[in-house]
């Protein structure tokens, strides 16, 4: 059992909130509800949840974009003591066996859920060619006396929400996180972020199943905050969208991963807006993938003139098993080449880092990578960094880093619906880093997983893909991503025996499928002959190994 160490979060108290949310897309306010209007809602909806058989300790997965019927929902099921699972929506729901839902398919096997509440009955009778839970919609939520009902009272081992921690359609990881592990993060977050009353505005573009955007979310819920909720096809359409609703409704904090930031420099330098005012912004959150330095000097450079102070930008680092923020730069450090308001860096030797795990100033006539700390611990956590042998790393010295405290996971899903408790309360996260003069620093990933856009990816998942083309086959292809200056690329290995006349055609197949199956594009594309991707003597992909031979120019 685990005594909480901060006050749990409380769904009772919405009504008491004076303020709201608005829901945006590109050109601007699409919805409006109130706390207070909200508070109403959710009960209702937490009673019709009651009357359809669900029950205290039930899990549900939410199919659902931000919208008044999305919080509605998952108020509702907190209320009830539901575990919600917020989840990405199918592309083509009404193909069983299109990518999408599989990965649906994938996900109830392992959040094993009572309920699926989609956002419209046309998308729950789709999704319903799935088997096994209940399928819901809003509407069948809004015709239940809410005085027929009372909210459950959760304790600090009661779970409060399941987080999917990677995009697999094999075996997504279910980070499962209690109210005391909730509570803690959220708690530390809003110290972090500041927040005061009547003055602060939070604006989110990225979606609710992404652990950013929904642990800010319930940070704004919680301590009552006005929250803009952009949509991320909003984001996507009009990058810009996203710096003139800050400006125009006054917010005071946003996050988003660096892919974030740079799409909305690039868009201003093709067309630049003239009226933004950003005076207000005082923390503009950057993680969910690796920072480049460059994309922090280019929108502090591009924005100034439009009135972004010098600390907004705040570099961190965070997962899903520590429900979202581990580490934060939350103070300011002084001017030097690399460092301004709260963003530091140093800039290091890339061959000594990435191939000899050491820390090494960079010399001018020899590669680089400028590193860029992420702060310092919050949310009751701290952070250890270990050599292969569990012993602790010194300043400086490169290892796994270790997170330990209130907020670490309770553990993932295992088949039985349990979750594989976390031994000592310390999740080994897979990453790489070096602490120096008490900042984090993130170099890299023991783990295969690629990251993009903030979102976790097996890359055999992508790989799977690719094969499906029958110019490249099963087996025939290998995925991964190294990151430089310019932030964090995807490198596509395939083993083939296309013509050379023919092979700009399949380069363009490749890109087409991933794009439209995965939402980018890999940085190379390279064709190989048969045999050269390495393997172990069980015939397994060494994608490590072929990332070196790339970055040593040693593949061809």
């Amino acid at each position: 059992m685990t005594t909480a160490t901060q006050p749990l979060l409380d769904y009772t108290a919405l009504a008491a909130h004076s303020s709201g949310l608005a829901f945006l897309d590109s050109r601007g306010v699409t919805g409006e509800i109130t706390y207070a209007d909200l508070d109403t809602r959710a009960r209702t909806a937490a009673a019709a949840l009651h009357e359809r058989g669900l029950r205290p300790g039930d899990r549900a997965v939410l199919p659902m974009p931000s919208s008044p019927d999305y919080f509605t929902v998952l108020a509702a099921c907190l209320l009830a003591g539901v575990a919600p699972c917020t989840v990405v929506i199918p592309s083509n729901p009404q193909d069983v066996q299109s990518a999408g839902m599989r990965q649906f398919a994938a996900v109830l096997s392992v959040v094993r859920p009572a309920a699926v509440i989609a956002a419209d009955e046309d998308t729950a009778k789709a999704l319903a060619q799935v088997p096994g839970p209940l399928y819901l919609h809003p509407d069948d939520l809004r015709h239940a006396p809410p005085e027929s009902f009372q909210p459950a009272i959760p304790g600090p081992d009661t779970v409060h929400h399941i987080q999917l921690t990677s995009g697999s359609t094999t075996a997504p990881k279910a980070a499962t996180l209690t109210y005391a592990q909730v509570s803690a993060n959220v708690n530390g977050l809003r110290t972090a972020f500041q927040l005061t009353p009547g003055h602060d505005r939070i604006c989110n573009w990225l979606p609710l199943h992404h652990d950013m955007g929904f642990v800010v979310a319930l940070t704004a819920l919680h301590s009552g905050t006005p929250l803009d909720s952009m949509s991320p096809m909003g984001f996507l359409r009009d990058p810009l969208s996203w710096l003139r609703h800050i400006s125009q409704r006054g917010a005071t904090i946003t996050s988003g991963p660096p892919f974030g930031y740079r799409t909305a420099v690039e868009r201003y330098r093709r067309t630049p807006a003239q009226d933004l005012d950003l005076s207000r912004l005082r923390q503009a959150h950057v993680g969910a993938e690796p920072i480049p330095y460059s994309v922090l000097v280019d929108f502090r450079d591009t924005f100034a003139a439009h009135g972004l102070a010098t600390d907004t930008l705040m570099p961190c680092y965070g997962m899903a098993e520590t429900v979202l923020g581990a580490t934060m730069s939350l103070k300011p450090y002084p001017a030097t080449e690399h460092s301004w308001g709260r963003v530091k860096a140093v800039r290091l030797d890339r061959e000594a880092l990435h191939h000899h795990n050491t820390i090494t100033p960079a010399h001018d006539d020899r590669p680089d990578i400028t590193v860029v700390a992420c702060g310092q611990p919050v949310g009751g956590l701290t952070a250890e960094i270990r050599h292969p042998d569990g012993t602790r790393c010194g300043d400086n010295e490169i290892g796994e880093i270790h997170l330990h405290g209130d907020s670490v996971m309770a553990g993932y899903l295992k088949p039985d619906g349990r979750p594989t408790p976390v031994p000592e309360r310390t999740h080994a996260t897979g990453d790489l880093g070096f602490h120096r003069d008490g900042d984090l620093y993130i170099v890299g990933r023991l783990k295969e997983m690629i990251v993009v856009r903030g979102r976790n990816l097996p890359p055999y998942d992508v790989e799977q893909t690719i094969e499906t083309l029958p110019a490249v086959g099963a087996g025939n292809s290998a995925v991964f991503s190294h990151a430089d200056n310019d932030g964090e690329h995807v490198i596509a290995v395939i083993e083939t025996r296309t013509p050379a006349d023919q092979a700009a055609a399949l380069r363009l197949e490749i890109a087409t499928l991933v794009r439209q199956s995965f939402g980018f594009t890999p940085r190379e594309i390279i064709l190989v002959r048969r045999g050269q991707i390495p393997r172990t003597t069980s015939g397994k992909r060494q994608r490590a190994q072929l990332r070196r031979q790339y970055l040593t120019g040693g593949l061809t």
